[in-house]
């Protein structure tokens, strides 16, 4: 199997190992949004006035804000990995095994001889 091949392989596999199913989403997503509502009740907003909304809101893009910061580092990541397989797979084909010769000869008595270099 040729390096490039085993290089996209890996990173498929990659790829695939970070899916996660909507059923997990939507759980994620409740349970963030409990997690707010707990924060600004706990800040002491009754729930239903404007100052509730508004720290819902501000939590929320907060939640939002470091989500994408985490993602831009996952696919900073991702990409510095991909980097690395590719030298890796540009230095194992760089690699060159050496070439062996063999041959073979009767020897006389119904036997042969093999020589390699």
């Amino acid at each position: 199997m040729k390096w490039n091949a085993i290089v996209a392989l890996m990173l498929a596999g990659l790829a695939l190992s970070a899916c996660v199913s909507e059923e997990e989403m939507a759980a994620k997503r409740q349970m963030a949004q409990a997690n707010r509502e707990k924060q600004c009740t706990s800040f002491g907003y009754k729930l239903g006035t404007p100052d509730y909304s508004k720290c819902l809101e501000s939590l929320y893009l907060q939640d939002q804000q470091l989500a994408a910061a985490e993602e831009a580092n996952r696919q900073a990541r991702l990409h510095e990995v991909g980097q690395r397989l590719q030298r890796a797979s540009e230095a194992m084909q760089s690699i060159n095994p050496p070439t062996v010769h063999c041959s073979t000869m009767p020897n006389g008595i119904g036997g042969t001889n093999t020589t390699c270099q």
